[in-house]
């Protein structure tokens, strides 16, 4: 081996890969690779197999598991005896990948939460000024269904989520859109736990048809004062089933269509 010391060692596009250390092997590995992608053009083919494996210090079976992870999300395909390029990235490809990100990265709920609350305050902002026909009678029509489906709180847990989705497409900022949306996954799992009883959904509904009447008559800072409040009682409710500290990484198995925790 040249100068280079047996922990720092560079592709041939000079990107520093450092070795993996032996514990958590597929989130560590999945990260660096997301991190070389990151670093090459779309279209270009990553080191063949065996030279990942040696630049990583990991095995194959642990490095297909990374690179099947990365597919799933669009970043990278994989063709039969050519090897394995990288994507240009699309939407829903986009959203999978923040998702991933926050995962990698151990994010917590707090952390998480917090996050998405300055987002969808901001979009709620935005939503007064720019929503358009269609967003109002979408996010009407999910509020129905929801008040409807008040005796079933799975499924109201559903409508929950496509409410905010829905709401944050209506600031029609795509990237706004894009970091709510890649919060999905994991948010789907916590609504699920924490939208548990018709009286919690009840007052959701209460919640959420009372930011829509400040965003409809476009009073944009009463609309996001009820965003804000809302988003702190969901949290107090997710923090009491699911935890403060809880790492995202542990539901790495949803994003990636397995059973998770």
């Amino acid at each position: 081996m040249n100068s280079q010391t047996s922990d720092e060692i560079r592709t041939t596009e000079s990107t520093l890969i450092v070795r993996i250390p032996r514990h958590d092997l597929h989130l560590e590995t999945t990260g660096r690779l997301a991190q070389l992608i990151a670093s090459s053009q779309p279209g270009s083919r990553l080191p063949t197999e065996r030279e990942l494996c040696e630049l990583l210090g990991v095995g194959r079976s642990t490095l297909r598991e990374a690179i099947r992870s990365l597919s799933f999300v669009g970043a990278v395909q994989t063709r039969q005896g050519a090897g394995t390029y990288v994507t240009t990235l699309k939407d829903q490809a986009i959203e999978k990948l923040i998702g991933l990100a926050l995962m990698l990265q151990r994010a917590t709920v707090r952390e998480i939460i917090e996050s998405r609350r300055a987002l969808e305050v901001e979009a709620v902002r935005l939503a007064c000024e720019r929503h358009e026909p269609e967003d109002r009678e979408q996010l009407e029509a999910t509020m129905r269904s929801m008040a409807d489906a008040t005796t079933d709180p799975a499924q109201a847990s559903v409508y929950d989520l496509q409410y905010h989705v829905q709401l944050a497409g209506a600031s029609h900022n795509r990237v706004l859109v894009s970091l709510i949306d890649g919060m999905r996954a994991l948010l789907q799992i916590w609504m699920a736990k924490a939208v548990n009883r018709p009286m919690v959904v009840e007052e959701i509904v209460r919640e959420h048809n009372s930011i829509l009447e400040a965003v409809f008559t476009g009073d944009a800072e009463r609309a996001a004062f009820r965003m804000h409040s809302h988003l702190t009682n969901a949290a107090e409710r997710l923090f009491s089933v699911v935890g403060r500290d809880h790492s995202s990484a542990e539901y790495i198995t949803l994003l990636l269509g397995r059973k998770g925790p």
